[in-house]
């Protein structure tokens, strides 16, 4: 394994820790300014709105996520990651916890700091 698949790797690591953690600090860092992420059913949402709904959701419920990365492939400075993504979100005033499973396929760029972060993001999860 390279060490950008490595670094790639962890990343994917610390957006799900910061999701479990409700940390969106944690998550800003690891997007470009200009990413985009979409979502099926939904019109691309940009960074200021991913922290919009981000703070608006862990108000009331709590996050779970866990990663399964597939496939990584680097060329430059841009790399593309396949990866199967598990979500249950629980409501904090009780009741049941949805769960949400599927593939996603984000494509991530290399900064002038040398570190990767999230730059387009395409997400396929279904109610499982």
């Amino acid at each position: 394994m390279t060490a950008d698949e490595q670094q790639i790797r962890a990343l994917i690591d610390t957006w799900c820790a910061a999701s479990n953690a409700g940390d969106l600090a944690a998550q800003l860092n690891l997007m470009t300014g200009d990413v985009v992420f979409l979502t099926a059913g939904q019109p691309p949402m940009s960074r200021e709105d991913v922290a919009a709904n981000f703070t608006s959701m862990m108000k009331t419920v709590r996050l779970r996520c866990r990663s399964n990365v597939q496939e990584v492939t680097v060329t430059g400075d841009l790399a593309v990651c396949w990866n199967h993504l598990e979500v249950e979100i629980a409501p904090l005033a009780g009741g049941p916890t949805a769960r949400r499973a599927g593939n996603t396929l984000t494509v991530l760029r290399r900064g002038a700091d040398g570190q990767w972060r999230i730059w387009r993001d395409a997400n396929l999860l279904a109610a499982v």
